[in-house]
């Protein structure tokens, strides 16, 4: 299986240039590569970046964490949700019920409408029961 660190790396920094994005690389050894775009002018927040597995992207946000493979796949998603995270046409829905987070979706605007990239599913959820959702985007921060 071909190695996509070279790439992913280029990926990322290609990304943050883009957007004047100050970028770290960060060494952790259990993972092939790991970046952080801390919170700055343009960016309300910091995301985190990795490539796990030889060609595995990673997107984090706070706690949310994403996984797409493989990475010829998905790079140009992955791209693309990173600008729309910059540009605001991309979004983090964060549902709770009972105070408790269930769900992180990670979606991408189209049109009108949001469309679901990625779901991350942190807690049980109870059928029938509402649930509360925040948003965090970079154009309209909520406390979430």
């Amino acid at each position: 299986m071909k190695d996509f660190t070279e790439q992913a790396e280029q990926l990322f920094r290609d990304f943050a240039q883009r957007h004047s994005l100050i970028i770290n690389k960060v060494d952790e050894p259990n993972v092939e590569l790991l970046m952080r775009v801390p919170k700055q002018a343009g960016l309300k927040f910091q995301l985190t970046l990795g490539l796990q597995n030889i060609d595995e992207l990673n997107i984090g946000i706070n706690d949310f964490w994403s996984h797409f493979f493989p990475y010829e796949a998905c790079k140009q998603t992955v791209s693309t949700a990173l600008d729309g995270l910059v540009d605001g046409d991309c979004r983090l829905a964060i549902h709770r019920q009972l105070g408790r987070v269930t769900r992180r979706i990670l979606e991408q605007r189209r049109g009108d409408e949001w469309k679901t990239i990625y779901t991350q599913f942190v807690g049980v959820r109870i059928p029938f029961l509402g649930s509360s959702i925040c948003y965090l985007s970079n154009r309209d921060m909520q406390d979430c």
